[in-house]
Order: C-alpha cells, then sequence, then structure tokens
C-alpha cells in the first residue's frame, strides 16, 4: 500500500510582535515525517537574521511542505500556515499547495474538554512519551534578536522537542478525530494507518445498516460502505 507522507510542523517567530507576519518573521522551522526517527530544524542564517529576512529559510520550508500529502501541526490552522502564508507574500513567494491539515489543539479542543489545549498540557495529562521542554521565554527571543547564534540554537533543540511531543499528541488523537480524511484507499484495512480490522457490531444510518469495525491497531472505529442487505 501506498505510505501517505505526514508532516509535523512547528515554527518560531521573532519580531516586533511575532504573532503577526508584517510584525514579525520566521526563525526557525522544525519538522518529522512520520516514518522518519529524528526531527529535524531548518533555521535562519546569521546574514539573513541581521536584515530580518526570512526568504530563504521559506525556499526550503515550502519545498518540504509542498511534498506532504498531510500537514500536522499545533495550532497551526490558527497561527503557522497563516503566518506562513503571511511571509510568504511579503516575499514575493508562491503559496504552498491547499494540503489538507490537522491541528492538535482544535482536536483536542472539539473531542475532549481539557482544562488547557496547550501542548505543554495535553503531553503531561496525557503521559506523552515526548514532553515539551521548557523555554527560556521571552529572554532568548531577545537575545536571537540581537544576533545570538547560541540562543538560536537552543530554541532549536526547543523546537525539536514541541515536533515530537506533536506526533505523539497526533498518534494519541488521531482514533478520536471523526473528520480526518481517508488516508489509505484499501477498504480492507484501517483508513487512517493500514491496520488490520476487526468487526464488531453495526452502525445504525438512516434506515441502513453497516458492519462497524476497529484498527487493531490504532484502535479506530469505522464502518463499511455498502450497507447491509435485507433478508
Amino acid at each position: 500500500m501506498h505510505r501517505p507522507k505526514i508532516l509535523f510542523f512547528d515554527i518560531e517567530s521573532a519580531g516586533v510582535n511575532a504573532l503577526r507576519a508584517d510584525l514579525g518573521f520566521v526563525i526557525l522551522f522544525g519538522y518529522k515525517w512520520a516514518h522518519e526517527k529524528t526531527a529535524k530544524i531548518i533555521r535562519i542564517d546569521y546574514s539573513a537574521l541581521r536584515h530580518f529576512s526570512d526568504k530563504k529559510l521559506l525556499e526550503k520550508a515550502s519545498i518540504l511542505m509542498e511534498k506532504a500529502d498531510l500537514l500536522v501541526g499545533h495550532f497551526a490552522a490558527k497561527f503557522d500556515r497563516r503566518f506562513i502564508q503571511g511571509r510568504l507574500l511579503i516575499n514575493r513567494l508562491p503559496p504552498i499547495p491547499p494540503t489538507k491539515l490537522r491541528d492538535t489543539c482544535l482536536i483536542a479542543r472539539s473531542v475532549a474538554n481539557f482544562s488547557s489545549n496547550r501542548l505543554k498540557h495535553l503531553a503531561k495529562v496525557l503521559s506523552l512519551k515526548h514532553q515539551k521542554r521548557e523555554n527560556n521565554w521571552p529572554k532568548a527571543w531577545f537575545q536571537v534578536m540581537q544576533g545570538n547564534t547560541l540562543a538560536l540554537k537552543g530554541l532549536a533543540e526547543y523546537c525539536k522537542g514541541d515536533v515530537l511531543a506533536l506526533e505523539d499528541l497526533y498518534n494519541r488523537l488521531t482514533p478520536f478525530d471523526n473528520p480526518h480524511p481517508r488516508m489509505y484507499m484499501n477498504r480492507n484495512y484501517c483508513r487512517l494507518c493500514g491496520g488490520a480490522v476487526h468487526y464488531r457490531g453495526v452502525a445504525y444510518v438512516g434506515e441502513n445498516l453497516y458492519r462497524r469495525y476497529r484498527c487493531t491497531r490504532c484502535q479506530k472505529w469505522d464502518r463499511e460502505r455498502t450497507k447491509i442487505k435485507d433478508d
């Protein structure tokens, strides 16, 4: 079966207002492919940092995002992707493709009522393997703006930790994420992870009945698309 290319990503921004694309810029792009073991970082170089230019960084990040079948980020639908698109516009760069995006913050908000949907809190309460690392906010960001490359290196490690925690959170939430797009087209297997399925019970949809099953790998529930015929 075709294995989908899932890209987990996170950005770190800086500037007068690091939350707005016209007042800030991207200094780090952290990413990890689902089939790889380690997270990686695209860092702004010293010369570009001096000129507050993230153009080269965005060009490299765009190439990765173009290859993805699915993007995954935390609060990425509200911040990361929109910030990146704003910076692409300002840098006169072409847009990234309209790839499907799963936002773990919004998924957690829709399926549960946790006291906080921040990545750090969710990683803790769900006892994820990778926990969100402590940062030196805002001191480290101010140091980066002053050209401190050691501070930038420290933020890169922090960003890697976020990406690893993000992947753990995605894997935990996915079985609960009913709107998640189908990743495997062969309906004899789980539509999300490609695992074997075990049929258990039926699903009622209107006046029709469908055989219901659960994935033996990720535990995702689903149903057949062909209704059970009447006797």
